[in-house]
């Protein structure tokens, strides 16, 4: 044979795009049949059928067009209009067929648009699965032309996978969210052996708390990846580096070292950051992969402690509409998913929810507000073990009704579930909206303690009276259930009901102090018990701060109280276990506890030495706090100073005069004049501090005339440090406006604030003009 002709024939016949694999891959496909890539990993290869022809392409088009408008005609119909009036063009419902598209059917009534009688909408919501993941389309327009876009996708990735680079940056995605730099993180990799032990880990301490992986399943896929770490597919690689940085968060700075080889702090910036830029690769933005949010979703499990609360919450919202975009807000029996993959969604949906929860709760929103309630909604995950789950069952497993591996995660959903039940109920009754911000708000006790009556009875009922303490994750559901109830009778009777401490009655103010007593000795349990050692880093991100605010202010405001050596035992073991969280200085909250804390140490200290007692010598972490306030003073004083063009002492101990910078609205310059550091004067809270902090930071540079008084004319950085060096370096933002210490006064509101971490901002009460 003519080795041209065949040749020839060869090219002719030679596909257009990459195979299937290859293209799901993003490797090269040399485009033969099979393709090298197939043969070498000894799996089938398959060819999308070719497009038609440029010959044909005028008459597939024209039958679009035709297609198109009488979807157009139909969607008129269902309006009430008829397309017959308005031109001769028959109309014909589509004919939609696609086996890759499942569909779920409501029908909602519309207003009668004729004599005829009301018309009735048959909405087709569609889950389309393509081959980067599930798409949900969920509006009467969209779902009419679900399968043009499921067309049209599909050639868009066709054309664009020899396109693409592995070490590239996609403009087209929002990857700046976790950072813009997307290097390749194959070198992050530790040996097989460490991803072994971490793996190991995460299983251990992790995967029981969190649910959203099916280890069954992950664990052959793992061990893939392992042996050909080059070619791990980009959303697995996050899956992996978040799986590394949940592992090491679980264990201890020793544990680290001993296991793994190097230390805590550095392994866990060097997977958080890997973990980024692995889901930036992944486009994770807008991805519809399920392994790509298991991967964000533990990302952010383990950021939460170290960022923002409102950075947090707002990443939080982005996972919700991902995961949104790929039907989970809908039951998967309803899109008729496989029994394996609608539980998984649910899982993943409900840890989301209870996430988000939080999250609000610690930016100062609505804690349950989102829930939902229909009855469309994913139902709560199925009370089964992962050996009872398998991708390929037909249905779903038996629940048991007794704890399984699922026991704290069904406990969690549980409550979820029934504080939203109890919220549905008071709105049908016309009652208080029930939110969690509405609920300590209630003034009738009694309704708030027979909510939470029934709370302890259905969860003694369904949960904690079938928990063996000999098994650690039963052990934890039942300690945290018993917190849990304990949270809920102090937020009822929460202190800031009363206007000053010595108001409220002897018995009630034993009541809350019992209540917060139990939390810190339930938080201490859970963190220092070697049983429940291995979850102890679930502890820090629900400390409940009001609790420990409580205890501080009442040791201040009554130093020997008769439980203070229990309280300042429990108090030291919180900073122990959360020394890396409490001495933060970059979060109001923790700054503002630190504060608090040394306060109340302080008013010991003087209490025993009225009485000519022993003094006790200050723990560790009181003389981190001091230092930390030490050097927050320096550095306030330094930018006074230098805003004021004042000479500061060099490290030599000699003065060097300091200019002020010109302000862009002076026009002048200013020149500094030597003074003694003693002349310094500290600026003021301002007159009306309410209304000064409208407007802060960048929205100050676009809205005011002048910053006040030149303080941050040091420069943008001096203004961001100064946030919690305020806190850190004055009194007057922790007690009542007139910096009472006796005053027996606390600013609830304040620290709610804090907790949230936004602006300080201090109440006008008592506060004169000028």
């Amino acid at each position: 044979m003519d080795p041209s002709v065949s040749s020839a024939s060869s090219s002719a016949t030679k596909p257009a795009f990459a195979c299937i694999r290859c293209s799901d891959r993003k490797v090269k496909c040399d485009r033969e049949f099979p393709c090298r890539a197939c043969v070498r990993h000894n799996v089938q290869c398959v060819f999308r059928p070719p497009r038609p022809s440029r010959a044909k392409r005028k008459v597939v088009k024209d039958k679009a067009v035709d297609e198109r408008l009488k979807r157009l005609e139909a969607l008129l119909r269902e309006k009430g209009v008829d397309p017959s009036q308005l031109n001769d063009a028959p109309g014909a419902e589509p004919n939609v067929k696609n086996s890759e598209v499942h569909e779920a059917f409501w029908e909602f009534s519309t207003p009668a648009s004729s004599a005829t009688g009301p018309q009735v909408t048959i909405f087709k919501p569609q889950l389309l699965q393509g081959q980067s993941g599930t798409k949900f389309v969920d509006n009467s327009l969209w779902s009419r032309v679900a399968e043009e876009i499921h067309e049209t996708e599909g050639t868009s990735e066709e054309d664009s996978v020899d396109d693409a680079s592995d070490g590239g940056v996609s403009h087209d995605d929002f990857a700046y969210v976790l950072g813009w730099k997307t290097p390749r993180t194959t070198s992050l990799h530790p040996s097989a052996e460490v991803i072994r032990q971490m793996w190991r880990i995460f299983i251990e301490n992790v995967n029981p708390l969190s649910k959203i992986v099916h280890v069954p399943s992950l664990q052959p896929a793992i061990e893939k990846a392992i042996t050909n770490i080059e070619r791990i597919p980009k959303g697995f690689e996050a899956l992996m580096f978040a799986i590394y940085s949940m592992a090491v968060l679980s264990i201890t700075k020793d544990e680290c070292m001993e296991m793994l080889g190097e230390s805590r702090a550095l392994l866990r910036r060097r997977y958080v950051a890997a973990t980024k830029a692995a889901l930036a690769r992944a486009e994770f933005m807008s991805s519809t992969s399920i392994v790509v949010l298991q991967a964000l979703l533990l990302h952010i499990f383990s950021i939460r402690d170290d960022h923002e609360p409102r950075a947090v919450w707002s990443l939080t919202g982005a996972t919700f509409r991902i995961a949104e975009g790929m039907g989970m807000r809908l039951d998967g029996t309803l899109l008729g998913l496989s029994p394996f993959e609608t539980e998984i969604r649910r899982r993943i949906w409900w840890q989301i929810k209870m996430h988000d929860f939080r999250a609000s709760e610690l930016s100062g929103q609505s804690k349950f507000r989102n829930f939902d309630v229909e009855a469309n909604a994913p139902k709560k995950p199925a009370n089964v073990n992962d050996s009872e789950l398998h991708p390929t069952m037909s249905q779903a497993p038996a629940e048991s009704t007794r704890p399984t591996e699922m026991a704290w995660v069904m406990f969690r959903s549980e409550l979820a579930s029934f504080a939203t039940t109890q919220k549905v109920k008071m709105q049908k009754e016309g009652k208080a909206m029930f939110t969690s911000d509405e609920y300590p708000a209630i003034d009738d006790l009694k309704i708030k303690d027979d909510f939470i009556t029934m709370l302890e009875d259905m969860v003694e009922a369904k949960h904690l009276r079938f928990c063996d303490p000999s098994q650690p994750l039963q052990f934890l559901t039942l300690v945290m259930g018993r917190a849990a109830i304990n949270l809920m009778r102090f937020i009822s009777h929460h202190p800031r009901r009363w206007a000053k401490l010595d108001q409220i009655p002897a018995a009630e103010q034993e009541y809350v102090w019992d209540m917060v007593i139990k939390l810190l000795e339930q938080y201490r349990m859970v963190q220092s018990n070697p049983q429940l050692h291995r979850f102890a880093w679930n502890v820090p991100y629900f400390i409940q701060w009001h609790a420990v605010i409580h205890v501080l202010d009442t040791l201040r405001a009554n130093p020997l109280h008769p439980d203070a050596v229990k309280a300042w035992q429990l108090i030291d073991t919180l900073y122990e276990n959360n020394e890396e969280m409490l001495l933060n200085t970059k979060r109001p909250i923790f700054v503002a506890v630190g504060n608090l804390c040394l306060k109340a140490f302080r008013a010991r200290v003087a209490a025993l030495t009225s009485q000519e007692s022993a003094l006790p010598n200050p723990p560790e972490y009181i003389v981190k706090l001091r230092e930390q306030r030490d050097a927050a003073k320096a550095r306030r004083q330094a930018i006074i100073s230098k805003s004021r063009g004042q000479n500061i002492p060099n490290s030599e101990g000699r003065s060097t005069a300091m200019e002020t910078d010109t302000a862009p609205w002076q026009g002048t310059t200013s020149t500094s004049t030597p003074m003694s550091s003693e002349t310094l004067v500290e600026p003021q809270p301002p007159a009306n501090p309410v209304q000064a902090s409208t407007w802060a930071g960048d929205d100050a540079f676009w809205l005011r005339d002048a910053l006040d008084d030149g303080v941050f004319a040091g420069g943008p950085a001096d203004a961001m440090n100064l946030d919690t060096d305020t806190i850190l370096a004055q009194d007057y933002w922790m007690d009542s406006p007139n910096n009472n210490i006796n005053s027996g006064v606390i600013d609830w509101a304040q620290w709610d604030a804090w907790q949230g971490n936004v602006e300080p901002v201090r109440s006008n009460v008592g506060v004169g003009p000028g």
